[in-house]
């Protein structure tokens, strides 16, 4: 660590090791946990989460685009899917590297190689991407059985099951059973044993997000963010600080300017809502956030004050990734991908 670096992430394998356990264990030996790792591995960066999820016994992966999968591809010899499809003039290159495209479309299920394994997505209730259930019937008549057929949840992290079940209900009314099926996202797994089918995908599980945000966290954290006092300050009673004068002073205080801002993922809509934290203590950001800079206000700060170069807890013990989200108006999958590059990377050692 250098002086120069404002911020640090720090990446705890050894806890993504550890929830990609419990998911396995919640599902059973009848089924697998395949490990999401699309968007550099959630932000993490998929160089460090693919060699640990297959440690601890990950033996699938799923992506968003063929970009990605070519990295994958280069840490592990584990099956990699696609989920963006098969894009047209692509399918040499799914094959030179033992790819799997997640068809969504009729024409990708038409042009698809008969010699190159596939999934097929069928969408029962996202209208997002996937085959219209009802051509499902048809397709299964003309075309080479898929490796393994799959839908995706829409709210299943929601406490009403309605939905979920109703897409359930859709899904198997036009998939055979004696297809593998893989239904299940990280929320999908705590709701319904009977959805775990043969395979569920786990994405922010994995990285310490909360699959349940009705109830307690079950997974552990794997991220530790933190930020650099740059300067403390003084404010008089009715200053302002920060552009556009939005925050004034009800009285004296002493603030901590510290090195993070949007450019780092620390987003604008946290102004004047979130907080950060010294030793346990909440110190409240005050004025707008800037590109490379938040303000804090230290005043209540009892004991031991923070001084120039100490650092700020912005994801850690008393503060995760889902509440800092919850300050933000977002979902922790936002905070985790937004993490800026300019962060310096710490990753824990395994051993």
């Amino acid at each position: 660590m250098t002086q120069s670096c404002f911020s640090r992430v720090t990446i705890d394998p050894k806890k993504l090791q550890a929830n990609y356990t419990l998911l396995q264990k919640k599902v059973g030996a009848g089924c697998s946990v395949a490990g999401v790792v699309k968007a550099d591995g959630y932000g993490l960066g998929i160089d460090v989460v693919v060699p640990a999820l297959e440690d601890a016994g990950c033996r699938f992966f799923y992506v968003a685009q063929l970009e990605e999968a070519l990295i994958a591809r280069s840490l592990t010899d584990c099956p990699v899917a696609i989920l963006g499809g098969l894009p047209e003039g692509c399918e040499k290159i799914y094959h030179q590297h033992s790819l799997i495209p997640v068809l969504n479309t009729l024409g990708e299920i038409a042009r698809c190689p008969v010699d190159l394994p596939a999934i097929w997505h069928v969408d029962t209730g996202m209208n997002r991407l996937g085959i219209d259930p009802q051509d499902v019937p048809e397709l299964l008549k003309n075309h080479p059985a898929p490796l393994l057929m799959m839908t995706h949840f829409s709210s299943s992290d929601e406490r009403d099951d309605a939905p979920s079940v109703a897409q359930v209900a859709l899904f198997d009314s036009v998939v055979p059973p004696s297809f593998a099926h893989s239904i299940c996202n990280s929320s999908g797994i705590f709701k319904n044993a009977l959805w775990h089918r043969q395979q569920v995908r786990a994405g922010m599980a994995l990285y310490g997000l909360n699959p349940t945000p009705e109830f307690f966290n079950p997974m552990s954290g794997v991220v530790q963010l933190e930020a650099r006092i740059l300067q403390i300050r003084a404010a008089k009673a009715g200053e302002t600080v920060g552009y556009n004068r939005t925050y004034t002073f009800p009285a004296d205080a002493r603030l901590a300017t510290i090195g993070i801002g949007y450019a780092d993922g620390f987003l604008r809509s946290g102004s004047n809502r979130t907080a950060l934290y010294w030793n346990g203590q909440a110190c409240p950001v005050v004025g707008r956030v800037s590109m490379d800079l938040v303000v804090v206000d230290i005043t209540h700060l009892q004991g031991l004050a923070p001084q120039e170069g100490h650092w700020m807890e912005v994801i850690g013990v008393h503060q995760s990734a889902d509440q800092l989200a919850a300050s933000w108006g977002t979902i922790g999958y936002e905070v985790l991908t937004s993490l800026g590059a300019r962060a310096e990377r710490v990753v824990l050692s395994v051993s």
